[in-house]
């Protein structure tokens, strides 16, 4: 290497660095995949548990825990949708760790905790609003609800990790609006913002950096 390279070498290692310990970068493109084939899974069992518990074709704009069969139908559909939370976050956390060892970084440092914790508030507060409002809002918001805050945590967790999750984040937001816009399309706008999108998403994140 000349010395006149040398500066621009340090500044590449600097930024790296600095890079390094502001950004969690560790995030597996596979976990993106498992997520959405999880999202889809849960996209077909509420649909099963929805269709089997309302004889009315326009069951998105009633409340989902209407009545005490609506109220058994939402249980179910809780437990559901925490299966697949837990599949999700569970296949991230564990192939994110893995590809961290393998590049010789650590998976849990404070960048790591920031951003868990800016994830965590928005998707909190999204299940607390659809908990106070299941039973007085029409099915379709209730959807439209979970997929723009969690497309908003996204959006939040991204300012300490890779620049796309801060994109899956907005497609995720523009995705709850059309429900909104769209809602006898309820079911199958969910099935692409949690499952088509993340599997898009995830594909694309292996490809680019190989993890």
């Amino acid at each position: 290497m000349n010395q006149s390279d040398q500066p621009l070498e340090d500044i590449r290692v600097i930024r790296k660095l600095m890079e390094e310990s502001s950004r969690f970068l560790s995030l597996s493109g596979l976990s993106g995949i498992i997520a959405g084939v999880a999202g889809l899974a849960g996209a077909v069992i509420a649909h099963l548990i929805i269709t089997g518990n309302s004889p009315h074709s326009d069951w998105y704009l009633r409340p989902l825990a209407g009545g005490e069969a609506g109220t058994a139908a939402t249980v179910k559909l809780f437990f559901a949708m925490a299966v697949v939370l837990i599949v999700a976050f569970s296949g991230a956390v564990i192939l994110s760790s893995r590809k961290a060892k393998m590049g010789g970084l650590k998976a849990w440092t404070p960048v790591t905790r920031r951003m868990l914790v800016s994830l965590l508030i928005p998707l909190a507060a999204g299940g607390l609003f659809i908990l106070f409002t299941v039973k007085a809002v029409p099915a379709s918001v209730t959807a439209a609800s979970s997929l723009i805050f969690y497309g908003v945590a996204m959006m939040s967790a991204g300012k300490f990790t890779l620049g796309e999750i801060h994109w899956l984040g907005v497609l995720e937001v523009m995705t709850g609006l059309a429900c909104l816009l769209l809602p006898q399309y309820t079911i199958y706008l969910w099935a692409i913002g949690f499952g088509v999108i993340h599997i898009c998403y995830g594909l694309f994140m292996h490809l680019r950096y190989r993890g």
